[in-house]
């Protein structure tokens, strides 16, 4: 049975999503923006996720004005994983 993939896509989605905000300035104002508290935005900051949903972290992201892609495909036999490919980081 394969690991599920989706803590470390919160892991990645979170990331992505700390890079975007990280220099707009002050929780206060990142957290208006985006449509939620202060403490939720140091929490991104810092890399604690547990609060959040990958849902919540995909839609976060769409608010910052990130595009968010998820694609399919069918590997082959024994290559099954997910990943998250952030290309502002590239």
């Amino acid at each position: 049975m394969l690991p599920d993939p989706i803590l470390e896509l919160k892991q990645a989605a979170g990331a992505a999503l700390a890079r975007r905000i990280d220099a707009w300035g002050s929780a206060h104002d990142v957290a208006a923006f985006l449509g939620t508290d202060c403490a939720r935005i140091g929490d991104i900051r810092r890399g604690t996720l547990k609060r959040f949903s990958f849902e919540m972290l995909l839609r976060l992201l769409v608010r910052a004005g990130a595009r968010v892609e998820i694609r399919v495909t069918v590997p082959r036999r024994g290559d099954a994983r997910a990943s998250f490919v952030d290309e502002a980081k590239q």
